[in-house]
């Protein structure tokens, strides 16, 4: 089958401006990507690199447009949570017909480019839709960059806070067993489905990928755990990577964030507290980047190098 894999997490950001918003992770260690894209409707994002993959925050910079969003994505700004997943592909129309040959329904494929952007401008990405009903919890979409060029090394950021990767996923599913073979079946069929320490878990393309119970959550991390009135709020949490520990952490103390030991984990993997406005929950556990881009290029194949 094609290869999928998660390529980046979608929150809105409760903010005045949007810019402010990524500059107050500037002050946890981080270096925003300098680049702005409009989508409709009305919506001005800014974006976070975190290895390959990056943290997208939606921004509602025009507020006559974004009347005309459904009301589930007018629930989703107020929640301020993570709530969608664009994932992967290198050939989405390859991907929708091998997945239109094993069953399952979906859209046609479809592409557009900025909202912003001049006429005639080619599309920059094209679509496939995800029904809800395939990968619950997470409102989930494929896409295929257009502007990437296939023949040149992607170069990958080290943060000055020395995080480089996301090394997995974390959602919270009352039925966390059911909800791993669900999106198992679609994105990995041959990966194994095994038993985690607070639930299940399957390799996605290069990422581990857990699901756990609101029981399981409060055993691993010490919150209850909460879910704002939306199917699409089971994203629990993003495990990042850094080359320095105590770096990390005290770029993130001294920017404001609070960071505490996983409880049962000692001092091997530390939690940062979400900021209220966006709502995304880290890890951070140090390992050597160079360790962990082998393993990335024999899980995905992909021409990958350190800027």
């Amino acid at each position: 089958m094609p290869a999928i894999w998660f390529d980046h997490f979608l929150t809105y950001a409760r903010t005045a401006n949007v810019d402010e918003h990524v500059n107050s992770y500037a002050a946890l260690g981080f270096q925003p990507d300098e680049k702005t894209v409009r989508h409709e409707p009305g919506l001005r994002n800014r974006f976070i690199f975190l290895g390959p993959e990056y943290i997208e925050f939606c921004w509602v910079e025009e507020e006559a447009l974004f009347v005309q969003a459904d009301e589930q994505d007018k629930t989703q700004r107020r929640a301020s949570r993570p709530f969608g997943i664009g994932l992967l592909a290198a050939d989405i129309h390859a991907l929708h017909d091998d997945w239109i040959r094993r069953g399952f329904t979906l859209p046609e494929v479809w592409s557009k480019a900025p909202r912003d952007a001049p006429p005639g401008t080619p599309p920059l990405w094209s679509f496939q839709d995800i029904p809800a009903a395939l990968l619950p919890g997470t409102s989930c979409f494929a896409l295929t960059y257009h502007s990437r060029p296939k023949d040149q090394p992607r170069r990958i950021l080290q943060h000055p806070n020395t995080i480089y990767a996301i090394a997995g996923v974390s959602f919270v599913a009352h039925s966390s067993q059911e909800r791993a073979a669900c999106w198992r079946d679609l994105l990995a069929p041959t990966e194994a489905l095994t038993p985690s320490r607070a639930g299940w878990e399957v390799h996605i393309g290069p990422h581990r990928v857990n699901w756990m119970s609101p029981e399981g959550y409060r055993s691993t991390f010490g919150w209850e755990w909460t879910s704002p009135a939306h199917p699409n709020a089971e994203l629990a949490a993003l495990h990042l990577l850094c080359t320095d520990l105590e770096q990390a952490k005290g770029m993130f103390r001294r920017g404001g964030r609070e960071v505490s030991p996983l409880p049962g984990e000692g001092d091997e993997i530390w939690l940062v507290k979400p900021d209220d406005d966006d709502g995304f929950v880290f890890t951070l556990r140090q390992q050597p980047r160079e360790a962990w881009l082998q393993e990335r290029i024999a899980r995905t194949g992909e021409n990958l190098t350190f800027a």
